[in-house]
């Protein structure tokens, strides 16, 4: 059997002498992908069809071809909804009869044939990501106008996407290709006879393609590949929204990739590496950046039932329902009400829930997160208009799908302080968020803040509220067995099913190993 090889012993990303930095050496990979093309905010001419030859000349071309990066990821906010909460302990089946493979990720018995663990999304833009990294200093030598701090911004948005996108397959999948670069055009491989061979790419078959994909056998080395993409990313961003020497629109500002962003990711990055200095360190950027604050409870529900949010947002999917008919399957998945297009697919978990909101009155995550529609819980989020009982209209699920905000940033910095032993800054942070969502501040007298395992149960606990059923309660259960090391994750998701499958549950995730979602590759 013919055997293709290629170099795995390094990773990283190439670099343009113009940046000043070193070269490191790219792997070389082929992977090809369809790009499928989708009306919305982040798509660009999706009805036009454009030779290669007439594209990539300008810096226009390049800020298509980043817009381009982003559309892939909107189509797949309901899969991150199952992978990091549908599994986890705030979120339960709504249906009498539940769908049987979205039921699998409430039960945490996902079958590797399970449409929904389909990753070709994050790929797609991991590709586009690729691409861009590879045109944009070829792009700049055409167009004298693109300056080499525009062409850097430009590269550091796609090297960040793409780290980001990794960060998600690597929280969350069994095994999962790295692949960093566009295309080979021609793959070495030895014959069976021991000859050196050259074929062109085109010429492979599937499974000679799927031997030729590096696969990291550990997690932390993902973790840290991700984590050097990142630091390298936000050394060269635009500061304060500047691209092209413009200033973004309100909606580009937050649906891009941007220096708060870029901040706030190596903080989260640093926390689970254990690196807690750099990660306090990190979010200092964000918490003191006046773009971007804790804002007021009040304001709050602006981040999910406009396309954006000042202040409050750093990161996210928007969708424009009005102009383009874009929307998610926010609406379907959670919404109990079938003429809306509610398939009521997912809903909180009654009990679980109880015991992590606050019921002392006055927190706007409580009122607005979820509601009672028709005597059950609903997750209220992407279907509410308000925080009263205003709806959105039916089949317009047009919600942000937020991936960082600047409460996230609060929140690191204060599990960073907590595990360098500053207690009193980690326990202020807790109580800026607490008085930003409309609650009182909590008593040091009457805390045990210099209490490490409290004071984590409190912060996790206060994250749990805040990021309820955005795709992160599952991995920030993990996020916590790291820090604490001991194992939260299963006893926290056990709690959500009754004896004996509680048992059942808890004991399968003991073993860390099941922590992540099985995929077969020959599948995607």
């Amino acid at each position: 059997m013919q055997k293709i090889q290629f170099n795995s012993n390094s990773y990283g990303l190439n670099i343009r002498s113009s940046l000043g930095l070193k070269a490191i050496q790219v792997l070389t990979l082929m992977f090809s992908l369809m790009l499928a093309g989708c009306s919305g905010f982040y798509d660009v001419n999706p009805y036009s069809v454009v030779k290669d030859a007439d594209f990539n000349k300008n810096r226009d071309d390049l800020n298509a071809s980043a817009m381009g990066m982003y559309q892939p990821l909107t189509q797949e906010v309901h899969k991150f909804l199952l992978w990091g909460d549908a599994r986890a302990d705030m979120v339960t089946t709504g249906q009498s009869e539940p769908d049987p493979y979205i039921n699998e990720f409430v039960l945490n018995s996902i079958s590797k044939q399970n449409p929904y663990t389909n990753y070709g999304g994050l790929y797609k833009t991991i590709t586009r990501c690729n691409q861009q990294l590879e045109k944009v200093y070829k792009v700049a030598e055409l167009d004298d106008k693109i300056l080499p701090r525009d062409a850097a911004a430009f590269y550091a948005e796609a090297l960040l996407l793409r780290a980001y996108s990794y960060f998600i397959l690597a929280k969350s999948f069994e095994e999962f290709p790295i692949i960093l670069s566009d295309y080979a055009e021609k793959v070495t491989y030895v014959s069976e006879s021991g000859d050196t061979v050259y074929r062109k790419a085109q010429s492979l078959s599937n499974a000679e393609i799927r031997g030729s994909f590096y696969y990291m056998r550990n997690r932390e080395d993902v973790l840290r590949m991700i984590y050097s993409d990142v630091l390298t990313g936000l050394g060269i961003l635009p500061i304060n929204f500047e691209w092209n020497r413009n200033s973004l629109p309100a909606q580009e500002r937050y649906g891009r990739i941007s220096q708060p962003m870029a901040a706030t990711f190596a903080a989260e990055l640093a926390l689970w590496l254990g690196n807690y200095q750099a990660a306090s360190a990190f979010a200092n950027s964000p918490v003191r950046n006046s773009n971007h604050t804790l804002g007021s409870s009040g304001t709050w529900i602006n981040q999910f039932t406009g396309s954006y949010a000042s202040l409050h947002s750093l990161f996210l999917l928007g969708y424009n329902y009005n102009n383009s008919f874009e929307g998610n399957r926010l609406q379907e998945f959670t919404s109990p009400i079938a003429k809306d297009g509610g398939k009521y697919y997912l809903k909180p978990a009654s009990h679980v829930i109880q015991n992590i909101f606050s019921y002392e009155g006055g927190d706007i995550r409580t009122v607005f997160s979820y509601k009672i529609i028709n005597g059950d819980t609903a997750i209220w989020k992407y279907i509410g208009a308000d925080n009263v009982a205003s709806m959105r209209p039916a089949y317009q699920s047009d919600a942000s799908w937020q991936f960082y905000r600047s409460a996230d940033a609060f929140i690191i910095k204060a599990l960073a302080d907590l595990m360098l032993d500053d207690y009193s800054t980690a326990f202020n942070f807790v109580n800026m968020l607490r008085v930003a969502r409309g609650l009182t501040a909590l008593d040091p007298t009457q805390t045990d803040y210099r209490n490490k395992e409290f004071m984590l149960d409190l912060i996790f606990k206060e994250k749990a509220r805040e990021n309820a059923f955005e795709g992160k309660r599952w991995y920030d259960l993990m996020l916590w067995s790291r820090l604490s090391r001991q194992n939260q994750l299963a006893e926290a998701v056990a709690a959500k099913y009754g004896y004996p499958k509680s048992e059942e549950v808890k004991a399968r995730l003991q073993n860390e190993e099941n922590w992540y979602i099985p995929i077969d590759p020959v599948l995607w």
